[in-house]
């Protein structure tokens, strides 16, 4: 089993996500002012361990989402007056 650590790149990427919700590669990029190859990399690796999920939503453009956020929201039960 492989050890579970976090970069500071994959650590600031997450916590992008958990305040923002479901965003795109390049608005990583410009949020958190790394180079496209320093998202790419912590994306890439955290995608492949299940920690987040990548998926192609144009040409070239590819939105981040966390395992959390895929889940359609739940709407509250219902309980009626007898």
């Amino acid at each position: 089993m492989k050890p579970t650590y976090a970069t500071a790149e994959e650590e600031a990427v997450i916590k992008m996500l958990q305040s923002t919700g479901p965003c795109c590669v390049d608005d990583i990029v410009k949020h958190l002012h790394l180079s496209w190859s320093e998202v790419f990399v912590a994306v890439d690796r955290m995608s492949r361990d299940g920690r987040l999920s990548l998926r192609q939503v144009g040409y070239s453009t590819y939105q981040v989402t966390l395992p959390a956020q895929l889940a359609p929201p739940q709407s509250p039960t219902r309980q009626e007056a007898a």
